[in-house]
């Protein structure tokens, strides 16, 4: 089971800087093309596609800005997907890498309390922000689903190719 982005899993990790594509739009991590899609303004893109911006004070700014009306989590998955599958159909090193993981569960564990794209581990291993009895549920995992999908996508099409 793949449960950490980090090491020879980092290219799991939607912030890993690669190239990927939005709306006709190119960015530096699927990270920062999915934040760029949850908002309405033309504005916001470039700002997104700034290489000079580090992911982490990007995620602050969504935080202040107003999303999209249509923005729901149904739409998230859906682009998160779709973010995803370019990244790695994008770059075969990446995709080659996300292959080799074969059947292997991927978990996106964090202890930051986020239980929609992952599982908060802070009810068995707390961190830095504490623990939440809310974390003590599973988490919903959707990224690690998402990755898991696209991985068998990839796989079909390579064995159809």
């Amino acid at each position: 089971m793949i449960t950490q982005f980090k090491g020879q899993y980092e290219f799991l990790d939607p912030a890993y800087y690669c190239l990927a594509e939005y709306d006709g739009e190119l960015y530096n991590s699927a990270e920062a093309a999915f934040l760029a899609a949850q908002f309405d303004s033309a504005y916001f893109g470039p700002m997104f596609r700034n290489p000079a911006l580090p992911i982490w004070r990007a995620r602050e700014l969504a935080k202040k800005l107003q999303r999209r009306r249509d923005w729901t989590p149904a739409l998230s998955l859906e682009v998160m997907r779709q973010i995803t599958l370019d990244k790695f159909s994008r770059t075969p090193r990446l995709r080659s890498a996300l292959l080799a993981t074969y059947e292997e569960q991927i978990v996106a564990e964090n202890n930051w309390h986020e239980q929609f794209w992952g599982c908060c581990t802070c009810a068995t291993r707390p961190g830095k922000y504490g623990q939440r009895p809310s974390c003590s549920e599973p988490g919903r995992n959707h990224l690690g689903e998402v990755l898991m999908s696209v991985r068998e996508q990839l796989g079909e099409l390579a064995l159809a190719g």
